[in-house]
């Protein structure tokens, strides 16, 4: 029903001016004597924008190849960086209506912005690990180190960069683990576990000391990226603007029905006649 009182005085003429606010759905009954009438309304205001996307983490660093001449490559870091998408724009307000005519709502809001894609973790370079990477093991004579561990996406690398040929750990959860170091040349030295969940970094290499040679240390293994950034906010719907109808033509005790969307109104006026 509508909110407010109608409101009428006479102006001269055979049937008095008026005006009948409605700010929910009802029903007009044209006055005696009326048959013309003008009306100005908006419609609801439209929807908020969606909220854009959450940036794509960034991939993990590359575990550093083991020292000596044929040591175990460093495995790769884990990710496809991408910035997030926008979001939707929100819909359109209803329309309110009156005499066979819309009064349009507001404009949806435009959708936030993507997130930004989240930045690569450091590579391992030569025995120290990259961000949260662990350190290559150190070898002896004859004795090739093993490959830090790749930094997992929770958890750190194992790796303290001591004397040990077995290829360390990798961080939880992803972090591919360390290759292990050669005993002169068999066993050769083994490559370095690429990452599985992205951000997480791959494991170092393992280090190759041949018979005599002292010194080949495992690879550090690679580092974290970062996550992906939060998306924006949406923007808020705008409000409708007034719609004018003039000069609509009644039959004087006929009923109209009125549609008012929410939050909108319609105004139904006439002058004496």
């Amino acid at each position: 029903m509508p909110i407010g009182v109608g409101k009428s005085g006479l102006m001269g003429g055979l049937a008095p001016g008026g005006s009948e606010t409605f700010n929910s759905s009802g029903t007009w009954t044209a006055p005696a004597g009326i048959t013309t009438v003008n009306a100005s309304g908006t419609g609801g205001t439209g929807s908020a924008g969606n909220p854009g996307n959450p940036g794509n983490p960034g991939k993990g660093g590359n575990g550093a190849p083991g020292g000596g001449p044929s040591a175990g490559a460093g495995g790769a870091g884990s990710g496809s960086p991408s910035a997030g998408g926008a979001g939707s724009a929100g819909s359109a307000g209803a329309a309110s209506s009156v005499f066979c005519t819309n009064f349009p709502g507001g404009a949806g809001g435009n959708g936030g912005n993507g997130g930004n894609a989240g930045n690569a973790g450091n590579n391992g370079c030569g025995q120290a690990g990259g961000n949260q990477g662990g350190a290559g093991m150190t070898g002896g004579t004859g004795v090739g180190g093993g490959g830090g561990g790749g930094a997992g996406t929770t958890n750190a690398g194992s790796g303290t960069g001591g004397g040990d040929r077995s290829g360390q750990d990798g961080g939880n959860p992803g972090g591919g683990r360390g290759g292990d170091g050669s005993i002169g040349n068999s066993p050769g030295a083994t490559p370095g576990a690429g990452a599985n969940v992205a951000r997480a970094g791959g494991g170092g290499g393992g280090g190759h000391a041949p018979p005599g040679l002292g010194g080949a240390n495992g690879g550090g293994g690679g580092g974290r990226g970062t996550a992906g950034g939060s998306g924006g906010s949406g923007n808020p719907g705008s409000a409708a603007s007034t719609t004018n109808l003039s000069c609509q033509s009644v039959t004087p005790g006929a009923c109209y029905p009125v549609t008012i969307a929410s939050g909108g109104s319609i105004t139904i006026s006439w002058c004496p006649q």
